[in-house]
């Protein structure tokens, strides 16, 4: 399904726009600066830098493409084959890119905290605040990797607070897509009850579940998305994916002030309610329209899909060390300084990318290898 590794990259993408933009045109952003006159904040348009939203057409696609074979096979020993290889499936990339900043760290080579101070930019100033410890932050940040699946640090590199939630989040998926598969009956019920479970105990597993219900739709027949049903999609997409709440606020704002009183009661959960109908809908497009299938199976999808994972993890480091230092060396240079530094964090990001994205494609098949589960990438 190249055509969903595509929308993978395009939500990796997204992310590294919303990052960037969070570093060095903190207002034109907008989700922490309240109330700007000009800003993409509270329009549609925030849909275009909207990594939360992002965040969770991960968490979609993972549910749905794990789901797929557990659910026509009903193979308990797939499931569990499945579940065996995740950790280290996972852990592979994130160790590495974890180890390159363990050695910018000791270095120190990071720059984000007086890059943050000039902007001024806040996000840019969360990270690696701490006195570097030398060579100890190698064996600390590996340790971080190996780990952050079952801790949730991500002291390291920011974007790795979702991997928690990726790996519980397969388990569940497995579990729920097996449980489902043995159901003569009751299959739709039971699924919507553990997706209120766990929108209950934690939103950010809800959407993984969303992704096992559409991979069971999925095997009935459905009709070919043609014109207004892709045009409509494609408007509630960047509605839907337009939302966020203010970090500093904690209010929405422009079009979407009037779910003021909703996100008041639950920010959490409304957020992750709304970019779940949005990655549901991104998802169905991406399968059902041909033409959008057909254009995103190319070589372009397949680039976009290759490289996601890379793109997601190595962004932050490439964020906080060269571009801060191109941002801090062009000081006063006006749209020169934010071009130059958008360049940078757009080249960097895919230098470090390709490098990290074929080591994650042999790890791949060096798990499936010695754990003797086949070929094939996963979610």
């Amino acid at each position: 399904m190249a055509e969903l590794e595509a929308l993978r990259g395009i939500a990796a993408l997204v992310v590294l726009l919303h990052h960037t933009m969070l570093g060095f045109t903190p207002q034109l952003h907008g989700m922490t600066y309240p109330d700007q006159a000009v800003t993409l904040f509270g329009t549609p348009a925030f849909a275009l830098v909207n990594g939360s939203a992002a965040v969770i057409v991960f968490f979609v696609l993972s549910g749905y493409v794990l789901s797929l074979n557990v659910l026509r096979s009903g193979s308990a020993r797939l499931a569990a084959a499945s579940a065996l290889k995740r950790w280290p499936r996972l852990a592979g990339p994130v160790i590495l890119t974890n180890l390159m900043a363990g050695l910018v760290m000791a270095g120190p080579g990071f720059a984000n905290r007086e890059a943050a101070a000039m902007v001024p930019s806040v996000w840019l100033g969360w990270f690696y605040a701490w006195p570097s410890a030398g060579w100890l932050e190698i064996p600390h940040s590996l340790w971080e990797g190996a780990t952050t699946f079952f801790t949730g640090q991500s002291f390291y590199n920011s974007s790795l607070w979702t991997m928690v939630y990726e790996f519980a989040g397969s388990f569940l998926v497995l579990a729920s897509a097996l449980v489902v598969a043995k159901l003569p009956r009751g299959r739709w019920a039971c699924l919507t009850v553990i997706g209120l479970g766990t929108l209950w105990l934690s939103p950010y597993l809800a959407p993984f579940i969303v992704g096992v219900a559409l991979a069971l739709r999925d095997r009935t027949p459905h009709s070919d998305w043609r014109g207004a049903k892709i045009a409509l999609a494609l408007v509630l997409i960047v509605l839907l994916g337009g939302y966020h709440e203010n970090i500093m606020s904690g209010r929405p704002e422009g079009l979407y002030s009037g779910l003021g009183p909703l996100t008041a009661m639950d920010p959490l959960r409304l957020r992750v309610i709304l970019h779940t109908l949005m990655a549901c809908l991104a998802l169905l497009l991406f399968r059902r329209a041909t033409f959008v299938r057909t254009a995103m199976s190319g070589r372009v999808g397949r680039t976009l899909g290759f490289l996601s994972f890379g793109i997601y993890l190595c962004q932050v480091l490439v964020i906080c060390s060269v571009s801060s230092l191109t941002y801090l060396a062009l000081e006063g240079q006006g749209l020169l300084q934010i071009g130059a530094t958008f360049a940078v964090t757009g080249a960097g990001t895919l230098a470090l990318a390709v490098p990290v994205a074929m080591f994650d494609h042999w790890w791949v098949r060096q798990v499936g290898r010695t754990l003797s589960l086949g070929r094939g990438r996963d979610a």
